[in-house]
């Protein structure tokens, strides 16, 4: 009769770890771009939870980018479970010793020719505001 319960909670338990659904991943839409006029910029989206919705979040977001600037070349972009470097930073608006856009969903880091990247960043700011953005502002660099 033990050996019967035994195996009777075992089949329990067997069943109970089968229809057990881990919560699924959080992913950040990541695009790097090039511009024709010798800009490289970093875009990292607000964290979605799983694959399917972020790569979604970034056709979206690329499709977006490719209207508003024809010329650019899209680097790469990816779904990512873990940042690091410039890409984390921008997720937390950590300091950076390089121009950004910050918003409250999006960050951008520019790199780019000293003597046009801050008005660069200036204007990136100012435009996302106008396309409807809540807040978008150009951060200059923090050398910290």
């Amino acid at each position: 009769m033990k050996y019967f319960v035994l195996a009777f909670l075992l089949f329990l338990l067997g069943l109970l770890v089968s229809t057990f659904e881990p919560p699924p991943e959080r992913y950040h839409p990541v695009a790097r771009l090039r511009t024709a006029d010798g800009f490289f910029m970093t875009f990292v989206q607000d964290r979605v939870e799983g694959a399917k919705l972020c790569r979604e979040a970034l056709d979206a977001f690329v499709e977006t980018l490719g209207k508003s600037c024809p010329s650019c070349d899209i680097e790469s972009q990816e779904c990512a479970t873990t940042l690091r470097g410039i890409d984390k930073a921008l997720a937390e608006r950590a300091p950076l010793p390089i121009y950004r856009v910050t918003t409250p969903q999006l960050g951008i880091a520019l790199i780019g020719p000293p003597a046009k990247v801050r008005s660069r960043c200036e204007r990136m700011a100012d435009g996302l505001v106008a396309r409807g953005m809540k807040s978008a502002s150009c951060v200059f660099p923090n050398p910290g």
